[in-house]
């Protein structure tokens, strides 16, 4: 097992090695897909970002193209609504569910990768969780000490906000998750634990020949135990691995690889330029060569960088999307490459 420090890589690491259960989650098959998969037939899966930024909201003139809010995927398939964390974008998410519903109810199925703060602090203010009528299925990993609730109850206590978590008047499930296969209204869900603190888990969807998946917050797991064994001195190890074109990846890389093979959209983290990730390794993020060697390794159509810096300006993540693309091009391969922004929408 890597060096790694923390019971919380511990307990990640023994679950990445342990094979995907089928059929745990007996009770929510049994609640929101009875019937099962739908098969391979055609059908409408889209996407549409509200927020795409790492680590802390950053508004301001110089982020208004790739947006400022902390992250939140909106997925449709068909006419099942699925959240993909529930940063500071939720709220303005929430606003726009509220007009478009009409008064009618609002059934959502929120899907959280872990419980840093810029991951859950837009739930607080997802207006739909409070009113009566709604219904509201939560989904995510067990926290190191607390469980799914206690995690989202725990920043809405009275010493941090003014409205506690039962007081939200919609109807709330909550369902804990480890590394699992299972069904939300026949659409295919499964999970993996990448390499983040707080265990975090990854997610891939398959529905109707379409696919996706969301790997918001993740690092290198080569390179982590690489600064381990190297005391610390990774800088020139990366830098020589960028100059020959190729990664280097852990069974535990390749196990992500194995995960996202052939899907249609990968979103994942890229935070870092190579350089701020070699002061930074341990920190759970990317840096952006990572997401292009998986994508390419996994046969992936098209790669949306994703959890943005929040130190980096349009005109650097533009210049980040631009060297990836020019790593796809050394490579002679034909990976789509952009980056995530606010409002972008795409169909599957």
């Amino acid at each position: 097992m890597p060096q790694w420090s923390g019971q919380y890589k511990k307990r990640a690491w023994e679950a990445s090695t342990r094979p995907v259960r089928r059929g745990r989650l007996t009770s929510l098959a049994a609640n929101v897909s009875m019937a099962g998969p739908r098969g391979l037939r055609h059908s409408h899966m889209k996407l549409k970002f509200w927020g795409t930024r790492g680590s802390i909201p950053s508004p301001g003139p110089d982020t208004v193209r790739h947006g400022g809010n902390t992250p939140c995927v909106e997925v449709r398939c068909d006419g099942t609504l699925l959240i993909f964390d529930a940063g500071t974008g939720l709220r303005v998410l929430g606003n726009h569910l509220l007009r478009a519903s009409r008064g009618q109810p609002i059934k959502a199925h929120l899907l959280i990768s872990h419980f840093h703060w810029d991951h859950i602090q837009g739930f607080p203010f997802f207006v739909p969780a409070y009113i009566p009528g709604n219904h509201l299925t939560i989904y995510g990993s067990e926290g190191i000490t607390q469980n799914l609730e206690a995690l989202l109850a725990g920043q809405m206590a009275a010493d941090y906000f003014p409205v506690e978590l039962r007081e939200m008047a919609s109807t709330r499930e909550f369902h804990s998750l480890s590394e699992e296969e299972f069904f939300i209204e026949g659409i295919r869900v499964r999970t993996r634990f990448v390499n983040h603190p707080g265990m975090a888990l990854c997610y891939r969807v398959d529905h109707g020949g379409r696919s996706f998946c969301y790997v918001s917050d993740n690092e290198p797991q080569y390179y982590l135990i690489r600064h381990s064994e190297d005391n610390g001195a990774i800088s020139k190890r990366l830098m020589m691995d960028i100059a020959g074109g190729r990664l280097g990846l852990s069974n535990m890389d390749d196990g992500l690889v194995s995960f996202i093979r052939d899907v249609d959209v990968l979103i994942h983290d890229c935070q870092y330029t190579p350089e701020e990730y070699s002061r930074k390794v341990g920190w759970g993020h990317s840096f952006y060569h990572f997401p292009v060697e998986v994508a390419l390794q996994a046969n992936v159509r098209s790669l949306l960088l994703f959890h943005h810096d929040p130190t980096h300006d349009d005109a650097q993540v533009d210049r980040i999307v631009e060297s990836c693309r020019e790593v796809v091009r050394a490579r002679s391969r034909s990976l789509e490459c952009r980056a995530a922004s606010e409002g972008m929408e795409m169909d599957v």
